[in-house]
């Protein structure tokens, strides 16, 4: 990452001088010298005095946020300037231009190492600390330049040896790039091999400061598998994020419902108000539909979960229908709610009776009730649903309380919902002993616990991807006592 630009730009270059070149050109300067004159060199070293001096004035409008990306931008815009009629490679004007590149590349070695052997982000080089290296490595080569204007230019000799030196600077610089990355492909090696394990975030104020994200130990991807396959099944069992839905769904339903009530008891809403009072029915209409629903995804995904999340057989698939076949036929409630579903999303999204009573003897009341007759021609055809029988809608003596249903099915689901987490997860008791060895891993140590899902621990990738292990999970696991 760090000088390749570099290496390009230098690599790249016509008038970079070779072994032999810069000799063979001397020799053909010599015989011309005194033809010539100094004028001329005089005149090409004031121009690329100028040329960097003007250059160095501009650094800060160039591009790149990082110290690297700076140093990259320096780079190029430095090799643009420089192949723009460069000067022969024995005049001492040259060294102006080899003598800035070696510098560059010093501060982009800088700038590597700083990047590969720092471990504090905060103690890294920013980019103002690398321009102002850049411009101080830059003006001390004007400098230079300048004083040759005063003392004499360059010998011929000190020319060919500051070649060399800036050549070898440049290649010092390119080799110890090189030694690093071989360092890093190597850290990378070695983490590609080992990329599962346990992870853990803690605090230790005789380390550092921040927060340490450290392995504590490496697993096989065999381990690593059935760890993550035994949590996530306790995961899903405990958290029965499907039946939280409904849960989620009935306070949001009841914080509607008492919102409306305190609205009315406040009278900040009158009765006689119809725009407002249908802005009220909006609200609780639309969380009615959505606990509603929250009732049949729970059906229809713990059935799909079975197989496809799962992967268990036909037999549990079976099993778990029969589970909700029963509720259906032992609750009235239940049923009914789930056929007032299907009303709301394939009949009428007002499948309800409403009224709002407001008395100044008693708290204002919300009445909400399960219209007989829509839902009796709704479900005309119900030979899908066996377990809707029109009479016993017809022999009621008033519509029911739709929130009396939702209220009386309450009870129900938690039962119900242990009755499916035994087909569901038939090896609770292996998977929670897999999750508490699991455990053991760590040493007993305190912080968050992760496991590991990369590569990562190394310089390139610091921080691998990684699974979080929620406390609670790790709780049961360690508490877990067979029936």
């Amino acid at each position: 990452m760090s000088l390749h630009a570099f290496k390009v730009a230098l690599c790249d270059s016509a008038w970079l001088p070779t072994r032999s070149g810069p000799h063979m050109l001397w020799r053909r300067r010599k015989g011309a010298e005194v033809e010539d004159g100094d004028q001329e060199e005089v005149e090409r070293v004031w121009d690329w005095i100028d040329r960097l001096d003007s250059f160095t004035s501009t650094l800060d409008a160039l591009d790149g946020e990082t110290p690297t990306d700076f140093c990259e931008s320096v780079c190029d815009a430095w090799k643009s300037i420089a192949m723009t009629g460069s000067p022969p490679s024995t005049s001492p004007a040259i060294l102006i231009i080899l003598e800035s590149f070696a510098a560059l590349s010093h501060v982009m070695t800088t700038v590597s190492m700083d990047w590969a052997d720092t471990p504090d982000v905060r103690d890294r080089l920013t980019r103002s600390d690398v321009e102002r290296l850049v411009k101080d490595e830059l003006n001390r080569i004007v400098r230079d330049g300048q004083r040759w204007l005063t003392a004499g230019l360059p010998s011929n000799d000190e020319i060919r040896r500051r070649t060399a030196a800036a050549s070898a600077g440049v290649k010092a610089a390119l080799d110890a790039n090189e030694r690093k990355n071989a360092e890093l492909d190597a850290q990378d090696a070695a983490a590609e091999a080992d990329q599962y394990g346990a992870i853990l975030l803690h605090r230790d104020p005789t380390r550092s400061d921040a927060p340490i994200f450290e392995k504590v130990c490496s697993f096989t991807e065999e381990e690593n598998a059935r760890y993550v396959k035994a949590y996530e099944r306790l995961w899903r069992m405990i958290d029965s994020e499907l039946l939280q839905h409904i849960s989620d769904e009935s306070d949001r339903l009841c914080d509607v419902l008492i919102g409306v009530l305190r609205e009315l008891q406040s009278q900040r809403v009158s009765l006689s108000d119809q725009d407002a009072m249908d802005e009220r029915r909006r609200r609780i209409r639309s969380a009615l539909i959505s606990f509603t629903a929250a009732l049949q995804i729970h059906e229809y995904q713990t059935v799909r979960s079975v197989r496809e999340t799962l992967g268990l057989g036909r037999a549990q698939v079976e099993a778990v229908k029969a589970l909700f076949d029963d509720l259906k036929r032992n609750s009235f409630e239940y049923r009914w709610l789930e056929a007032v579903r299907d009303a709301l999303q394939h009949g009428d999204i007002n499948a309800f009776k409403w009224s709002f009573n407001v008395s100044v003897r008693v708290d204002p009341e919300v009445k909400i009730n399960l219209d007989r007759a829509f839902m009796l021609d709704f479900i005309n055809d119900n030979r899908n649903k066996p377990w809707l029988k029109r009479r016993e809608l017809e022999e009621l003596d008033s519509d029911p309380s739709v929130l009396d249903m939702i209220k009386a099915i309450q009870p129900l689901m938690g039962p119900l919902q242990e009755k499916l987490d035994k087909v569901l997860y038939p090896n609770v008791v292996e998977d929670a002993a897999t999750v508490k060895e699991l455990i053991g891993r760590f040493g007993g140590r305190h912080g968050m616990y992760f496991l590991q899902a990369s590569p990562g621990f190394t310089r390139r990738q610091l921080v691998p991807s990684q699974l979080p292990l929620a406390p609670r999970v790790l709780q049961f696991a360690e508490s877990y006592e067979p029936d």
